[in-house]
């Protein structure tokens, strides 16, 4: 009778012993859960999407079209950035009050002059490299933007007008022919155009076109490109191309993106910039990845680099 009841008691600190260990973990579990930050607008308090969150140690993503993003919990510090907004810095402890405020930049309108009428439309050609023979592509990954820089031609008779961008895009599943990308993911993209810097010849952190202009994940750039929501003249500094990656969804920085962007070997002057925003990396050169150093990778580009085929559909 004893052995029976000791039996009973024992099972029942078994039992007891197992709810406590579920409880303790599920505490553990609720320590550890992620933290969702929500991005604001200073002034309007709207939700920003597609805000650039790095978290360090070659990890970031954005926010979503509701400006929420999850933050790891390794995260100690966090820098957010959106072409339209001042970058900011803040620590975690912070990005726990779960919301996050950014200010609006003030926008220099005399850099590029705005039309107050439409132009007629006398003669529509492209500007870029889009008739250029496409010879590589060159993979999409979040947080990535590539850019070519389009110079002001002195032989126009009048400054012409900027309708559309282009980008000759490829939305293949296989990278480079020799690797299937098994699930792909098809990335948003945003689309803007800057000035240089003077100093550095980098694009600027400031867009011409109010942000740039969102292409939706899975819907597919047309021949003619994407259209300015207005017309504008073509700045006498040159003006800078931008594409951007994008992507809501928990990817590595290093995961390939559909679509890529089709490239070609510049015989000339390279003007291809890229920036690789969640490695904490600023503007640089495509000639001067380190890629591009090695013996083996030049013997097969013959010694050129690959430049970027964006373009401008502009009228005079």
């Amino acid at each position: 009778m004893r052995s029976i009841k000791s039996r009973l008691l024992l099972k029942g600190y078994k039992n007891k012993q197992s709810i406590i260990t579920i409880l303790l973990a599920l505490v553990v579990m609720a320590g550890q859960a992620q933290q969702t930050m929500t991005v604001k607008d200073s002034i309007t308090n709207e939700p920003i999407p597609f805000v650039s969150v790095y978290f360090g140690n070659d990890t970031g993503g954005y926010t979503d079209e509701k400006g929420a993003i999850a933050i790891p919990n390794e995260a100690e510090q966090i820098w957010l950035s959106h072409i339209c907004y001042e970058t900011k810095s803040i620590s975690k402890i912070t990005a726990d009050s779960q919301t996050i405020i950014l200010v609006p930049k003030s926008i220099n309108l005399d850099e590029v002059a705005i039309s107050a009428r439409i132009p007629k439309r006398i003669k529509t050609t492209e500007v870029g490299s889009m008739k250029a023979k496409t010879q590589t592509k060159h993979k999409g990954a979040n947080g990535f933007e590539m850019a070519l820089f389009i110079p002001y031609d002195n032989t126009w008779a009048e400054t012409p007008y900027i309708h559309s961008i282009l980008a000759s895009l490829d939305y293949s599943t296989h990278w480079l022919v020799f690797t299937e990308i098994k699930t792909p993911i098809y990335a948003t993209l945003r689309f803007d155009l800057r000035l240089p810097d003077a100093k550095i010849g980098a694009p600027k952190d400031k867009s011409l076109i109010n942000g740039g202009i969102i292409l939706p994940s899975g819907q597919r750039l047309s021949k003619n490109g994407i259209s300015l929501s207005r017309p504008i003249p073509f700045p006498r500094s040159g003006v800078f191309v931008v594409i951007e990656w994008i992507t809501t969804a928990q990817v590595s920085e290093s995961s390939n993106l559909i679509p890529s962007l089709n490239m070609t070997l510049n015989e000339e002057e390279n003007c291809t910039w890229n920036k690789k925003t969640f490695r904490g990396m600023d503007w640089m050169r495509e000639e001067d990845e380190p890629i591009y150093k090695d013996v083996a990778t030049q013997e097969y580009y013959k010694r050129r680099t690959p430049s970027a085929k964006l373009g401008l559909k502009i009228s005079k």
